[in-house]
């Protein structure tokens, strides 16, 4: 009888491939369904690979058969991972699948913050009603981008920004070694001294107790007015409520935000009606090759763990010694 691996979420052709070739795959999205409709067929998983999809303690008792969890990606915030050490089950991660894809996303949304190429082309389709000296853009070259996380995207974001836009690089990350970092970011000794140098700030840091909310109405006054804020990390990185109230009062220039507390986004939510705000649904580790790369590594990993093997980024390694 062939392993049942249930994917909730989309993933690469070449990753389903390779499991389809040894397993059964239930994927309710091929059918037009939704997510959360895999809840009802988690008692038949084998394993399980998620992207947004929540593994809840609650849910993992629903799946008296799962042996592995693997995530297509890296946050990991959508996944007990106590829970599943304490009943045994390995989680999986895909590292550095979608860093690159994720460092050019902010770029891509730094530009058009920038550029203001959002309301410039709502303007151009709603008749051109405007001034084009409405649309005075900012000029990147020679500005301070500051960069909170200098892991695999931050690097590939600093180098990006520093070698292809003629931006000044500075970062924050107490977790990194710098007599092994070539740069070009500089590194700031503080979180505050960071906020006070930037131009721009971005964030790519994993949620944790120490950088939840770390975007707050204190550090929020930090910033200098034009200051623009990248969020392609995790939502509740932000307090989104403070950053809303920023904008709105004009005490910070503009924002761009691809990850929110709650997803999909409230449409009711103050961000909406912000202004100088863009905004996108979650994407930024949506590449054709990092969705392939994502795919294949995860369904890899499954493969290992049902055969009996130890595969690498296994995140909580400790199972194999219950």
């Amino acid at each position: 009888m062939k392993p049942v691996i249930l994917i909730p979420e989309p993933i690469g052709a070449a990753g389903l491939q390779r499991l389809t070739a040894q397993c059964e795959c239930h994927t309710p999205w091929r059918d037009g369904g939704v997510a959360e409709q895999a809840i009802d067929l988690l008692p038949a998983a084998d394993a399980v690979i998620v992207r947004i999809f929540s593994m809840t303690a609650e849910r993992m008792d629903s799946a008296p058969r799962l042996k592995v969890i693997a995530k297509h990606g890296v946050g990991l915030d959508n996944i007990d991972i106590a829970a599943a050490t304490e009943r045994g089950i390995p989680v999986l991660s895909t590292p550095g699948t979608n860093a690159n894809a994720v460092a050019e996303h902010a770029l891509g949304l730094l530009l058009a913050l920038a550029r203001q190429l959002g309301p410039a082309e709502a303007a151009l389709r709603d008749g051109w009603v405007v001034e084009r000296s409405r649309f005075e853009g900012i000029e990147l070259a020679g500005r301070t981008l500051a960069i909170v996380g200098l892991g695999r995207i931050g690097k590939r974001l600093a180098f990006k920004a520093a070698m292809g836009l003629g931006m000044d690089v500075v970062a924050y990350d107490p977790y990194v070694d710098r007599t092994d970092y070539p740069g070009p970011a500089r590194f700031c000794d503080s979180f505050e001294e960071l906020l006070r140098a930037a131009d721009v700030l971005s964030f790519h840091v994993p949620l944790t107790a120490e950088t939840r909310n770390m975007v707050n109405a204190d550090s929020l006054a930090l910033l200098q007015p034009h200051c623009l804020l990248l969020n392609t990390a995790r939502g509740a990185v932000v307090d989104e409520h403070a950053l809303a109230s920023a904008l709105q009062a004009r005490r910070l220039a503009g924002a761009a935000l691809d990850v929110f507390q709650a997803e999909p986004l409230p449409l009711d939510h103050p961000l909406l009606t912000a202004p100088n705000i863009l905004l996108t649904p979650h994407i930024a580790g949506q590449t054709d090759v990092a969705m392939q790369a994502a795919a294949l590594r995860s369904a890899q990993g499954v493969l290992d763990i049902l055969a009996g093997r130890q595969p690498p980024h296994v995140v909580n390694r400790e199972v194999f010694d219950q």
